[in-house]
């Protein structure tokens, strides 16, 4: 279902742009010496505490707060034997719990996800850490040498990856952002599938319009897409991500000669619907 909300939220003019400001609590210094990846024993104690907490609480939770709907998610039993070395899931980032609602849509899979440093610095940082944040340092080649590092021992260990193509979080937008390409450039450097999930926005009846205005949500699970091996590595990447970014736009009810239809995918010339 397509759906605008009437809720007033200012969006940037950049596509890619933060939406919102993380207030600072800690300042940690993401350099070469960091943790990108911890294996510890406690961590992966807390994480699978996490984890039985997600399916015991977390699950319901977004259901009652946000109506969530999951359709599409038996579309991946057909693709059992493909997805046994792992894979990689992409969503539209449009709340701050949605990572929640892309767990119940393909559970029992966890997922490690490239985060914005900042957030790991705010209110969130234990969450995002439980729920598998690698942060995106920026600050020098030798911390990015150690974030790519632990992005190659997830995908060589097999566990699922998360991405946000879009690169930031706009809250209840109800289009499909324009991607950045490096998770494509993953799938075929990594040869995993993608699989495309988004969320789109239904208006709120009955009793739950006295709780909340924001809108509730429907996540949409589709069928993993695959490379084009007979193209270049270069040229691979980008049909994919075309073939990506028609197919969730799609999945959300927006269709080739809808007016917020794109094909075009750059930042610069991309017109904010709301």
């Amino acid at each position: 279902m397509y759906y605008k909300h009437d809720l007033g939220y200012q969006y940037p003019e950049r596509c890619d742009a933060h939406m919102i400001e993380v207030k600072e609590l800690r300042k940690t210094v993401f350099d070469e010496k960091y943790p990108y990846l911890r294996k510890d024993f406690a961590f992966k104690c807390l994480r699978s505490i996490y984890w039985l907490g997600l399916q015991t609480i977390g699950f319901l939770l977004v259901k009652v707060t946000h109506g969530l709907r999951v359709y599409g998610r038996e579309s991946l039993k057909a693709y059992k034997e493909q997805l046994k070395g792992g894979a990689i899931t992409i969503s539209n980032h449009v709340f701050y719990f949605d990572l929640i609602c892309v767990l119940c849509g393909i559970r029992p899979h966890l997922v490690y996800f490239p985060a914005w440093k900042e957030n790991l610095n705010g209110s969130n940082r234990l969450w995002i850490r439980m729920s598998g944040g690698i942060p995106i340092p920026t600050n020098s080649i030798r911390s990015m040498i150690k974030f790519k590092q632990a992005m190659q021992e997830v995908f060589e260990s097999k566990t699922w990856m998360h991405f946000y193509p879009e690169g930031s979080m706009w809250l209840f937008y109800p289009d499909i952002r324009p991607f950045k390409p490096a998770v494509f450039k993953y799938a075929v450097k990594y040869d995993r599938p993608i699989i495309p999930l988004t969320m789109s926005f239904r208006p709120r009846k009955g009793i739950t319009k006295l709780f909340t205005k924001k809108p509730q949500v429907d996540l949409h699970v589709g069928e993993p897409l695959f490379y084009d091996k007979s193209l270049s590595p270069a040229e691979a990447a980008k049909d994919l991500q075309a073939r990506a970014y028609h197919i969730m736009q799609v999945m959300n009810g927006i269709h080739p000669g809808d007016p917020n239809y794109r094909v075009d995918q750059a930042p610069d010339t991309y017109q904010k619907t709301m």
